[in-house]
C-alpha cells in the first residue's frame, strides 16, 4: 500500500511537471531494482488522465459542445488536436521495439533528460508571444509530443516549449499541451491493457490511482502558475539531475 501511495504521488507530480516521469522512474528502478508493476502503472496513468479531464473540464465541455454545434472555432481547435496527435501515433507504431529498448539504456535516458532540460531552459530567453495556437504551432507541438515517447523526454516540457518558441501565449500553450495529451495518454493506456492478465490487490491499485489523481491536480496548478515567468527553472532541474545520473552511472 505504501509503495502504491509513493508511486502515485511521484507519478502525478512528474507526469505533468516538465521533468520526465518516465526518465525518473526508469533510473530509480535501475538504481534500486524496484520495478513498477504493469497493472499499477496503468491505474496510475488513468489517475493522471482523470486529473487532466477534471482540471480542464470546462474547456473540454465547451469544445465538445462547439463541435456538435458546428462552431468553426471549435472544429478548428478539434482538428488541431487530431493533427497534433498524428506524429506520436506513427512514431509509437514504427519504433515500438526501439523505444522499449531505450528504457534499459540509462546513459541514453540521462542524455535525453539533459536535452529536455536544455530545451526548457531556453524558454527563459525567448520573448513570450501572444499568438493563438496556429497550425504551424500544432506541427511543432505535435513533434515535441512525438519525441516525448522516449524516456527522459518530458511531454509537457517539450510541448509547452514548442508552443512558446512558436510565439503562442504561454497559458494557451499550457492548455493545448494538456488537451493534446488526452488522446495520447488514453491510447497508451488502452495499448497497455494487453499486458494485464489479472487484477489483484484492487484496494492498493485504487489508492495509487487516487494519489496520482490528487498529486496530478496539484502539479497542474503549480505548472500553470509558473508557465509565464519560472517555467525555465524546470530545465535547470533537469540538467542537474541529468549530470547526477551520468556521474552515478560513470
Amino acid at each position: 500500500m505504501i509503495k502504491a501511495i509513493i508511486l502515485g504521488i511521484v507519478q502525478g507530480l512528474t507526469e505533468f511537471l516538465p521533468v520526465s516521469s518516465s526518465g525518473h522512474l526508469a533510473f530509480l528502478e535501475n538504481l534500486f531494482g524496484v520495478a513498477e508493476p504493469v497493472t499499477l502503472a496503468v491505474f496510475l496513468h488513468f489517475g493522471t488522465l482523470v486529473a487532466v479531464i477534471v482540471y480542464f473540464f470546462r474547456p473540454i465541455t465547451d469544445l465538445v459542445k462547439g463541435v456538435f454545434k458546428g462552431n468553426k472555432e471549435s472544429l478548428s481547435y478539434f482538428m488541431k488536436i487530431i493533427i497534433g496527435t498524428i506524429p506520436i501515433v506513427f512514431f509509437g507504431i514504427l519504433f515500438e521495439s526501439w523505444v522499449a529498448r531505450a528504457f534499459t539504456n540509462m546513459v541514453m535516458i540521462a542524455i535525453l533528460l539533459g536535452i529536455t532540460g536544455t530545451v526548457v531552459l531556453l524558454t527563459g530567453i525567448v520573448r513570450k508571444g501572444q499568438k493563438r495556437v496556429g497550425f504551424f504551432s500544432v506541427l511543432l507541438i505535435g513533434i515535441g509530443q512525438m519525441f516525448a515517447i522516449l524516456p527522459g523526454i518530458s511531454r509537457s516540457g517539450m510541448t509547452i516549449s514548442a508552443g512558446i518558441f512558436s510565439g503562442v501565449e504561454p497559458e494557451r500553450a499550457f492548455r493545448f499541451s494538456f488537451l493534446l495529451s488526452i488522446p495520447a495518454v488514453l491510447g497508451a493506456n488502452i495499448f497497455e491493457l494487453k499486458n494485464i492478465s489479472n487484477v489483484q490487490n484492487f484496494p492498493e491499485l485504487l489508492v495509487g490511482m487516487v494519489c496520482s489523481f490528487i498529486s496530478g491536480l496539484i502539479a497542474l496548478k503549480i505548472l500553470r502558475r509558473m508557465v509565464y515567468r519560472k517555467f525555465h527553472l524546470f530545465g535547470l532541474y533537469c540538467l542537474i539531475v541529468s549530470i547526477i545520473m551520468l556521474l552515478v552511472l560513470s
